[in-house]
C-alpha cells in the first residue's frame, strides 16, 4: 500500500520535471488521506497556477489560509491570482524541467542580482523561478526582460555598468529567475564564455570597490605606455592590476585570514 511519503516524493518530482498534471493528481492523494496537509495544499496551488488554472488556484490557497491564517506564501500567490484575473492574462510557459544545479554558485563566476525599477505587477505575477531571462542594453544599463519582451527590471548601476563593458568585449551570459515576488526580484546570472579583452579580470569580483575600477584598469592597459612593462606586473594586486578568477579568490582568501587573525589579536589584547 502506498504511504503519503510516497505520494509526496512523487508529488515533488513531477514538479521539479515541470509535469503539473501528474503534480496536481499526487497532491491530491494525498490531500484525500490527510485533508489538511498544508504543504500538499500550497503544492497543489503551485501546480494549478502553472496550467493557469487560476479558479483552482485560488480555492487551493484559500486552504492554506483556512488551515494557518496569515501564511505569506499563500497571501502572494491570491495576490497574484488577483492581478492575472483582473488583467485577464495567463503565467508564463513554465514547461522546462528545473536544474537542481542551475543556482550551484561559482565565485567569480556566477552572481545572484536584486533588480532595481520594477516593471508592473502584472508582468511580475506571471514570472516563475527557474525562468530564462534576456539582458538588453538600454542606456548604458542592462535591462531584463522576459522572453516575452516584458519589462521585469534593471540590474544596479555598478554591476549593470560592469557587465555592459564585458557584454560588449565579447563575454556571454545566462539569466534565470531565483527569485520572484511582486516587490522583489532577483536574477541568477551566470558567465558561459569571457572575451579575450577582459579574460584575466572576474566577471563578479569578491571585493565591491573594483567592480568599476578594474574597468578603468583595463582601458588604461591599451595605452602606449603600458604596452613595454613586465608580464609580470599583471600579476600584482595592490595596484589594482588583473587577476584571473583562480587567482583573485586565493588573495580574497588571504586577505579573509589576515582579517580574522587581527580580530584575534585584537580581543587577546582587550582580555
Amino acid at each position: 500500500m502506498e504511504t503519503v511519503d510516497e505520494f509526496e516524493h512523487l508529488a515533488i518530482e513531477a514538479a521539479a520535471n515541470a509535469d503539473w498534471l501528474e503534480a496536481i493528481k499526487q497532491n491530491k492523494r494525498i490531500i484525500k488521506i490527510e485533508k489538511d496537509n498544508l504543504f500538499a495544499h500550497l503544492r497543489l496551488g503551485f501546480a494549478l497556477m502553472q496550467q493557469n488554472n487560476l479558479v483552482a488556484a485560488k480555492k487551493a490557497y484559500q486552504v492554506v489560509l483556512k488551515l494557518q491564517p496569515k501564511n505569506n506564501i499563500a497571501e502572494e500567490h491570491l495576490e497574484k491570482i488577483s492581478i492575472l484575473s483582473e488583467k485577464n492574462k495567463k503565467r508564463n510557459n513554465t514547461t522546462f524541467k528545473f536544474n537542481p544545479d542551475l543556482f550551484i554558485d561559482i565565485p567569480g563566476k556566477t552572481r545572484t542580482v536584486h533588480l532595481v525599477n520594477l516593471g508592473h505587477k502584472e508582468d511580475l505575477a506571471g514570472i516563475s523561478i527557474g525562468e530564462e531571462v534576456i539582458m538588453k542594453e538600454k542606456r548604458r544599463k542592462l535591462e531584463v526582460r522576459t522572453q516575452n519582451d516584458e519589462y521585469i527590471g534593471f540590474l544596479p548601476d555598478d554591476i549593470s555598468k560592469r557587465l555592459t563593458y564585458f557584454i560588449n568585449e565579447k563575454s556571454l551570459y545566462s539569466a534565470h529567475i531565483k527569485e520572484v515576488g511582486l516587490l522583489d526580484v532577483a536574477i541568477f546570472i551566470r558567465e558561459l564564455s569571457k572575451g579575450q579583452k577582459v579574460r584575466l579580470y572576474p566577471s563578479f569580483p569578491s571585493n565591491p570597490h573594483v567592480m568599476l575600477s578594474d574597468i578603468q584598469q583595463i582601458e588604461s592597459a591599451e595605452e602606449p605606455d603600458d604596452l613595454d612593462k613586465d608580464d609580470d606586473e599583471d600579476e600584482l594586486v595592490e595596484g589594482g592590476l588583473a587577476l584571473d578568477d583562480e587567482k583573485w579568490q586565493e588573495y580574497q582568501e588571504g586577505r579573509d585570514l589576515e582579517r580574522i587573525v587581527e580580530l584575534e589579536d585584537d580581543e587577546e589584547e582587550e582580555e
